[in-house]
């Protein structure tokens, strides 16, 4: 694994675009340059370290979540353009995040649902169910959310409405990831699942994928790849029949997170100070 930019510490979320990365490492806010791992911009956005922040982001803006405040900034300078306190303690902090051109969809713990409206920063809230949803996607009208209790749900996006639930496993659904019609899901259990989309239902089911928590990593091929930071490994399958291909030791710890850009794998974990790439091409 090659290091794209060693910094301070571990980066507890990312977002690759076209140039640069964005990334949270510490107390800061940090812009890479892609092609050579240079700092280009940083700033102090916290008061403390911590390891349970996450971000999404698109051209115009980027949204992170830290225990229970919602942050928003603009991407080119990483002005603040403003901080939302959307609950108080462990029964009401930010579980997952997705955003659209309109509107920041945030989980909440206990099977809610906050909403920040991007043109007036307004805020609404609704009840989904008692279980907590901690992944969280977007596709097409619908929110697609996997529960804590092993239930993907498919909601509308307007009215909340859950259109259909589909029972995977006892364990947390705990990362989804799309490659168009295809859903692929990973539960706690070790289930890794392929949910044809146009009928929300199991296409096919491998168990003991990974003997720890796996997240989703994305598509290189015709090759999903998962990875599991406990297990220090990455796994290489068959996007069609889950069958297994290939799996590398990779010195990976506890929690972090993964995106596929062409044949680079971007990859952070608790061990790791800054960002490692992993050439796929070369698995």
């Amino acid at each position: 694994m090659e290091h794209l930019a060693n910094l301070s510490g571990a980066v507890t979320g990312f977002s690759v675009a076209e140039k640069y990365i964005d990334c949270i490492c510490g107390k800061e806010l940090i812009k890479l340059e892609k092609s050579s791992g240079d700092i280009v911009c940083k700033k102090e956005i916290f008061e403390k370290d911590g390891l349970s922040r996450n971000l999404v982001a698109d051209d115009e803006q980027i949204f992170i979540y830290d225990f229970c405040t919602l942050y928003a900034f603009r991407r080119s300078d990483f002005e603040l353009l403003g901080k939302w306190q959307l609950g108080s303690d462990l029964s009401s902090d930010i579980c997952g995040i997705a955003i659209d051109n309109d509107t920041v969809y945030c989980s909440i713990r206990n099977g809610r649902i906050i909403t920040l409206n991007r043109q007036s920063y307004q805020t609404k809230e609704f009840y989904i169910g008692e279980s907590s949803m901690w992944s969280i996607r977007i596709y097409d009208k619908y929110l697609v959310c996997g529960t804590v209790d092993g239930k993907l749900l498919l909601m509308d996006k307007k009215s909340f409405y859950v259109e259909k639930e589909l029972v995977l496993s006892k364990k947390n659904i705990g990362s989804l990831y799309f490659s168009g019609e295809t859903l692929y899901a990973a539960s706690h259990d070790g289930k890794l699942f392929k949910i044809d989309m146009r009928d929300f239902e199991v296409e096919s089911l491998t168990k003991n994928a990974h003997r720890k928590m796996f997240n989703c990593a994305g598509i290189y091929k015709d090759t999903l790849i998962t990875v599991s930071c406990p297990c220090s490994e990455l796994a290489l399958w068959d996007k069609n029949t889950l069958q297994k291909l290939k799996v590398i030791a990779i010195p990976l710890k506890l929690s972090g997170r993964a995106y596929i850009e062409r044949e680079l794998l971007y990859i952070s974990s608790r061990n790791i100070s800054g960002i490692g790439i992993v050439r796929l091409n070369e698995c």
